[in-house]
């Protein structure tokens, strides 16, 4: 993302949101669509036109787009109708790789679109094993077992950095998860390495289910994670593992979202961003689930993000709400994902952005800078904050100076106007008329580390602040 400069005086000065997210740098986050949806089968070539229309520069090679998860419970159903034209990989794992290039590999690239991150299947938590649960089980473990490699491979002949592969669950007893799930992802490490890729593993949050209830369950627990991160990464003597935290999955199990992000520090390398009704194991669009009752906790969660220093793949899957949109509405439906995105890339971003300046002034003078001295002025002190009301110019407000705007023009070229006012846009307006040389950042107070509470008695101007 490239910093916006005076120097881009000629584009239209109505900006929006969207524009000034894009332009904050110093992240190497990439927002990436996850491309599992109901439509995908039936016309990818124009679903993938659509992601980079809106947006979208990256992609999901995401296998769950030519595998169904409860094709798992057809395993034991001889008589199951099936269509004589279709591939089904649980039965034909060995298939996998030439069926994701067909199926979104070769039109991704045909296309333009870059897949970053590859996601494996992953049979249900709620799966029903049927009368002989035992023999269900061990089937679907050694046929997932088959699937997680080619997932690997597959991810590997895309080009893809990484790879999320979901563990081994199905009938292991509780406590047993890691002396089975060990040696099968070292295989999977083993079979990348014999062909010279470099890609990494992912490891991610599960539920289970226990009698119709999602609990936590492997690697739910960021202790569990990281200590199997460590141990496989220390057996290869690499970092050839990682972590991608499943937001969705976290509110199933009823988490603090920032406790369990935060420990897992620079093991996480990716994040699937997912609402969901804390009740069922759907992926809906970011702020969408606003019944009553458990919701997912953003705020947890991009503080969470923050606090690990998070640059990796931001994962949004929201497969639920796209499917349930008239096909003329759709396209409407990836747009919001992609606002909402680069909305949460801002938010996570902020720290990393006030730190990359050694100089820097605060415009606006109201709860919105307090709240960046209260959290960031010690460590990123600001040489002053301005405004536009007047009155208050030359008033100290809590350790800083209010100035008169014209002052901003006698500001080094390098020195960063951050606004923490609401009215980005007119203020930025304002800043680009007058012609100056200074990177310009947008700050919020949305989803700060701390909030304070006790608002400030503001000026009765309505001009204040503009």
């Amino acid at each position: 993302m490239s910093e916006l400069h005076a120097s881009d005086m000629h584009r239209n000065c109505k900006m929006s949101l969207l524009f000034v997210i894009d332009t904050i740098g110093g992240s190497f986050m990439r927002l990436v669509c996850k491309t599992r949806n109901g439509l995908w089968k039936l016309r990818p070539r124009q679903i993938i036109k659509d992601i980079l229309e809106v947006g979208f520069e990256y992609a999901t090679l995401d296998i769950g787009s030519i595998l169904e998860p409860r094709e798992y419970e057809l395993l034991h159903r001889n008589n199951y109708k099936r269509t004589s034209d279709k591939i089904y990989l649980t039965e034909h794992p060995e298939e996998l790789r030439k069926e994701a290039d067909r199926n979104i590999t070769s039109i991704a690239k045909e296309e333009g679109l870059k897949l970053s991150i590859a996601v494996g299947p992953c049979a249900p938590a709620d799966i029903k094993l049927g009368k002989e649960p035992e023999q269900a089980a061990a089937e679907i473990n050694k046929i997932y077992r088959k699937l997680g490699i080619e997932t690997a491979l597959a991810a590997a002949d895309a080009g893809c950095e990484s790879v999320v592969v979901y563990p081994l669950f199905s009938g292991i007893e509780s406590g047993h998860e890691w002396e089975i799930n060990k040696p099968f992802y070292l295989e999977v490490a083993k079979a990348v390495k014999d062909t010279g890729s470099d890609i990494q593993i992912l490891l991610i949050n599960r539920i289970k289910n226990i009698n119709g209830h999602f609990v936590r369950g492997i690697c739910a627990e960021p202790e569990e994670a990281c200590r199997w991160i460590d141990e496989l990464n220390a057996e290869l003597g690499q970092e050839r593992f990682g972590f991608c935290f499943d937001v969705g999955t976290g509110t199933l199990c009823g988490q603090e979202l920032f406790t369990a992000i935060e420990p897992l520090g620079s093991r996480l390398k990716a994040a699937i961003i997912r609402d969901c009704d804390g009740a069922n194991d759907v992926s809906m669009l970011p702020y969408t689930a606003c019944l009553k009752g458990q919701q997912t906790s953003w705020l947890g969660c991009i503080r969470g993000l923050r606090k690990t220093g998070f640059d990796g793949d931001l994962i949004m899957d929201f497969a639920e709400t796209y499917d349930a949109f008239p096909i003329t509405l759709k396209k409407t439906v990836l747009s919001q994902a992609f606002e909402i995105g680069k909305f949460f890339l801002w938010h996570i971003n902020i720290e990393n952005v006030i730190k990359k300046y050694d100089k820097r002034v605060l415009f606006g003078a109201g709860n919105m800078c307090r709240a960046y001295l209260k959290n960031y002025g010690e460590e990123y002190p600001p040489l002053f904050t301005c405004d536009n009301n007047s009155s208050r110019w030359g008033e100290d407000f809590f350790g800083i100076t209010i100035e008169n705007p014209e002052k901003l023009k006698e500001l080094s070229p390098d020195t960063a106007i951050f606004i923490c006012n609401m009215y980005y846009n007119e203020i930025t307006e304002q800043l680009r008329k007058m012609n100056l040389p200074n990177p310009i950042e947008w700050f919020s107070d949305e989803y700060m580390p701390t909030f304070h509470m006790d608002r400030l008695e503001m000026a009765k101007d309505p001009n204040s602040g503009k």
